[in-house]
């Protein structure tokens, strides 16, 4: 193992554990500030009055994390610089969900994003399908993202990867469950701060100690890494232009559209206006973290290079995981700045997981609990109860993290290959839900369905036959410092080889589907899905009632019937494609207002047949607001229940 061991100073212990009491620091800082989270407001949603730059940066971190800062430049090392273009995927996965999804959800101001499933298709089922698998899919992730820093922390102190991952679950528990959103957001700002700084500082002295970035460049070129434009169509390539442009583009287009962590955060700004701006924010950040990440794993491979070294191949390190903690304590062993690296990695988790158990414990309470509970409790006992959520997940996060050590590869693509399914299946919902106005609650269940079960197939199996993606060619020489007493080993590879392989020989019915590469993953989950849910509501629409056949326009993206324009109206009318949509901005300033006026009498009306305007605050500061008449002749008043109109008549006087 690592000759590098416990050569952790004093001094980086100091640094690392200052980073952990910080954060907690901000997490009782925003306990005993203002209300103290009294209410489920302030606690999940941070009063919805929150900062967009903030707000913007904890979006980005929290799902750019120490995955990034490891398995980045662990992919480059290993496979050649072609990963790059994954960044400008997932810019345009975030701009596509700003355009897209934003503009569809904040004006709905739901605290689950997933209540939006349930509205669109008259199915609490939808809604529970949808929920379900976004708590599977982030427990996952969080445990992929303590694992990678606890493997880092491993390789240069050799302190239990088991013990790293208790110690990462209970300050990311403690510091969520008392300070609520707004502690998650600044604690999300302070740890981006450090992982900046600590990809800068590998980036910038690894290219010192490189010999400058044109040497740096040399040495790749030579080692046949230069590699950025693979045209194949073939999609069991492990990388080709299409999977890391298409394939990653839709998976991040779900994160940062229709995520719950996503749409929590941006659902907090005070303007729609200002939620369309993370994602912008967002694609920044990303660029400016990704490129240095990147430029790490180069500089990493030419530095060794250079030595005719691979730690990897010598087995001074377990796992290429820790190969940059493996290169910080030789070029960066300085006092404190090891540990600053250090509290940079566990800052890229810390923030993940903060963020996934602030959602997690929003859509428990939202989707599974508060039907049965909102009456029955305070609001201070509900805020209670969501921060034992926090801590309940906070255990299972832990528990998943120590499973997630059997897995064999970066931690890159244990991410994407066990959360890109789950992202897509839930997408395909959405997609269902907002573009296919035709689509019924039937459709969406089972095509929600049949996506997770088929692309978690995939992806499952590939790890259970062993498929393994051949490696780019490595140096053969011995390290310095190593103890291999001169026995050079043999390189794995001398052939840029990026289709996949099977170990051992072994072989089996489905081999062909299993060696797809795991960049497509969103892509066949959320095409499985939306297919077999077009064909199910179609083949069902006949056992829809007219009010679920009605999908009021705020729930829809106009684009099908856009597309479809030429078509007669009598074609439109059988799909339920409607020209009359609304300007997100007027739905926005509608809802938000209700939300704010009449919460008491908005939870006892139907969003289905309900459009509602108000008027912007007189400079008096007094609120005074109007009906619009926006006629809908499926919803005439005089065909709705009494019920309904006595409803309505208490939301008139109430305004």
């Amino acid at each position: 193992m690592n000759s590098l061991k416990h050569d952790f100073t004093v001094w980086d212990y100091i640094v690392f554990i200052g980073m952990l009491v910080t954060s907690m620091a901000i997490g009782i800082y925003f306990a005993l500030k203002g209300d103290r989270q009294r209410t489920q407001g302030e606690y999940l949603m941070g009063g919805r009055s929150m900062s967009v730059l903030p707000v913007g940066i904890s979006i980005l971190v929290s799902f750019q994390s120490a995955i990034l800062m490891l398995g980045t430049p662990a992919e480059m090392y290993t496979q050649g610089t072609e990963f790059f273009l994954n960044v400008f995927g997932q810019i345009v996965g975030f701009l596509l969900g700003g355009l897209l999804f934003v503009p569809l959800l904040y004006p709905l101001g739901f605290t689950s994003t997933y209540e939006y499933l349930e509205k669109r298709f008259h199915s609490r089922a939808v809604r529970l399908l949808g929920t379900f698998i976004m708590v599977i899919g982030q427990i996952i992730y969080m445990g992929i993202a303590s694992f990678a820093p606890a493997t880092a922390f491993e390789a240069v102190t050799g302190f239990p990867v088991m013990a790293t991952l208790f110690v990462i679950g209970a300050v990311a528990t403690f510091y969520t469950s008392i300070g609520g959103m707004k502690a998650v957001v600044w604690t999300d700002v302070f740890q981006a701060s450090l992982m900046l700084a600590g990809i800068l500082s590998i980036a910038i002295q690894g290219t010192i100690k490189a010999n400058g970035l044109s040497r740096v460049w040399e040495i790749n070129e030579k080692w046949d890494r230069i590699h950025f434009f693979t045209w194949s169509v073939d999609p069991r390539v492990r990388h080709t232009v299409w999977g890391l442009l298409i394939g990653n583009a839709l998976n991040w287009m779900f994160i940062g559209g229709v995520n719950q962590a996503s749409v929590q955060r941006y659902c907090s700004l005070s303007t729609l206006r200002e939620a369309k701006a993370t994602a912008w924010i967002n694609s920044v950040g990303v660029l400016i973290l990704f490129t240095f990440t990147c430029l790490s794993g180069v500089v990493m491979f030419a530095y060794y290079a250079d030595q005719n070294c691979d730690p990897l191949g010598q087995g001074l390190v377990d796992n290429s995981n820790q190969l940059i903690p493996y290169l910080v304590m030789e070029i960066l062993a300085y006092p404190a700045i090891p540990g600053l690296f250090m509290s940079s990695l566990f800052s890229g988790a810390l923030s993940s997981i903060s963020s996934s158990l602030n959602s997690l414990s929003a859509v428990t309470w939202e989707d599974c609990l508060k039907p049965y509970l909102d009456k029955r409790m305070t609001e201070i006992r509900k805020t209670v109860l969501l921060k034992i959520l926090v801590a309940f997940f906070g255990i299972l996060a832990i528990g998943m993290s120590y499973i997630v050590t059997f897995i064999e590869g970066t931690v890159v693509q244990a991410a994407v290959s066990l959360i890109g399914p789950l992202n897509g299946a839930v997408g395909g919902m959405f997609i269902l839900g907002a573009f296919c106005p035709f689509a019924n609650k039937y459709g969406a269940f089972v095509g929600g369905l049949i996506g997770m079960i088929i692309s978690m197939w995939r992806s499952i199996g590939a790890y259970d036959a062993g498929i393994e993606y051949r490696d780019v060619p490595y140096p053969n020489g011995t390290c310095p410092g190593s103890n291999s007493s001169g026995v050079e080993p043999t390189p794995t590879t001398h052939s840029y080889i990026t289709t996949t392989l099977l170990k051992d020989g072994e072989s089996g019915p489905f081999d062909e589907f299993y060696k797809v590469s795991y960049m497509w993953a969103s892509l066949l989950a959320t095409v499985t899905c939306v297919l077999p849910g077009i064909a199910v509501s179609l083949v069902t629409r006949p056992l829809m009632t007219e009010e679920e056949k009605h999908v009021p326009t705020m729930y829809q993206i106009p684009i099908f019937t856009r597309i479809l324009c030429c078509l007669p109206d009598s074609w439109l009318f059988a799909l339920d494609c409607r020209r009359d949509f609304e300007n997100p901005e007027d739905i926005s300033h509608r809802m938000r207002d209700i939300e704010i006026h009449v919460p008491s009498v908005k939870d006892d009306v139907s969003s289905d047949g309900q459009y509602l305007s108000m008027a912007k605050n007189e400079k008096n500061g007094k609120n005074r607001a109007l009906e619009n008449g926006i006629e809908n002749t499926a919803f005439q008043k005089e065909d709705l229940p009494d019920k309904k109109t006595a409803v309505d008549d208490r939301l008139k006087s109430s305004l």
